[in-house]
């Protein structure tokens, strides 16, 4: 379970169901998760369900990698645990091309799913509003 290198977010398109997942109930659906712990854990459960979710981390990429042992093929065993089922992406938000591609992402979305310090999204445009006035079908929940 690594990093995946994602297509330009300018040739993304809509998700389509992982192979053997396409006769669970969120097959087809893609989440955007940015979160660690305890809510992205939820991201996980409905990866389980189906949905491709595309993790979205710093460049220095999650810290719980690295946060605990065992470490298994250069990562923690709870970074497995957490993130089993995900696709990554590393982005830096303090970039505009970093936060474009969040935008690219978002577009091509169903749900964003984060769990930011409030205010955090707003000041880069990535907050709810911003986001779903490029998608207006796009769920976004914030944890």
């Amino acid at each position: 379970m690594g990093r995946v290198v994602m297509p330009a977010p300018a040739r993304l398109v809509p998700s389509l169901p992982v192979v053997g997942q396409a006769n669970k109930p969120l097959a087809g659906v893609r989440i955007i998760e940015s979160s660690l712990l305890g809510p992205g854990a939820v991201g996980t459960h409905l990866a389980d369900l189906g949905a491709e979710v595309i993790k979205v981390e710093s460049p220095a990429g999650d810290y719980i990698r690295r946060m605990t042992w065992p470490i298994i093929e250069g990562d923690s065993l709870l970074h497995h645990h957490i993130s089993r089922g995900k696709r990554s992406i590393t982005v830096n938000l303090d970039s505009p091309e970093g936060q474009q591609i969040v935008r690219d992402l978002a577009l091509h979305s169903d749900i964003v799913l984060e769990n930011f310090k409030a205010g955090t999204l707003e000041r880069y445009g990535l907050d709810q509003a911003s986001l779903r006035a490029l998608n207006p079908r796009l769920i976004y929940c914030s944890v």
